[in-house]
């Protein structure tokens, strides 16, 4: 499961850069650093057209084209990348819409219910790290706007993830981008073999602050862990 994530760049050209993708018009200024994107955000993802990558906009939770018409259908933002290729709600899109999300953190949560404390998980230079995703456009019947959507694949969690949660996204290393994003004949066996977790040492672990909790709250403040209560002091 992921359910939250950042990506705190400066400009999206950095990010544009580091997977040699050209950024779709109108995109560029859409762009802010963000700490706390969560279902339904706007976000970004990268996928071949024409043999080129391009970076688009899109909304986190994924609506297939015959769900687009259905009022309160289900928008998934994580599959299994165990079970993806043979889902009806995703079947298509690992076929043949397939994507990668820039993020340079993503949170999980440790600890009993009702104490719950968010850890973000980074990596060690906080370069950009590229997550497996399904992407799904459609055009809104009342509108006419085409809406791209996406859900993030998700895989068993390494050393350093596990000891917070069972699941992990699946990042993507270069070879693990472009094998990814290939147009070549679809070959199941060869996708699978991508899906598998991270090396440990791709991921480092920090607290970080409970207003997370709150979808609202998107500043910088959250990467850090919330000050410690000020012990009493007790005069006699």
């Amino acid at each position: 499961m992921c359910g939250r994530f950042t990506l705190t760049v400066a400009t999206l050209s950095e990010v544009a850069r580091s997977i040699g993708a050209i950024i779709e018009p109108g995109v560029l200024e859409a762009y802010r650093p963000r700490y706390n994107v969560g279902p339904t955000s706007r976000h970004f993802v990268a996928r071949l057209v024409e043999g080129r990558r391009e970076l688009i906009d899109a909304e986190w939770g994924l609506v297939t084209s015959w769900a687009a018409s259905r009022p309160g259908a289900t928008r998934p933002i994580n599959a299994r990348s165990e079970t993806a290729a043979e889902k009806p709600t995703f079947r298509a899109a690992f076929r043949s819409r397939r994507c990668v999300v820039p993020v340079d953190g993503f949170y999980e949560w440790r600890g009993p219910k009702g104490a719950r404390e968010p850890v973000r998980f980074h990596a060690p230079d906080a370069r950009i790290l590229w997550l497996a995703g399904l992407y799904e456009s459609f055009t809104m019947p009342t509108t006419g706007e085409v809406m791209t959507t996406f859900a993030l694949l998700t895989t068993e969690a390494n050393d350093v993830v596990r000891p917070v949660h069972d699941r992990m996204p699946v990042l993507l290393d270069g070879p693990g981008i472009a094998g990814w994003l290939s147009d070549r004949p679809f070959d199941l066996g060869a996708l699978r073999a991508l899906l598998r977790p991270a090396p440990a040492s791709t991921l480092e672990a920090r607290p970080a602050s409970r207003r997370l909790n709150v979808a609202t709250i998107d500043e910088p403040s959250l990467l850090e862990p919330d000050p410690a209560p000020a012990q009493l002091r007790l005069f006699g």
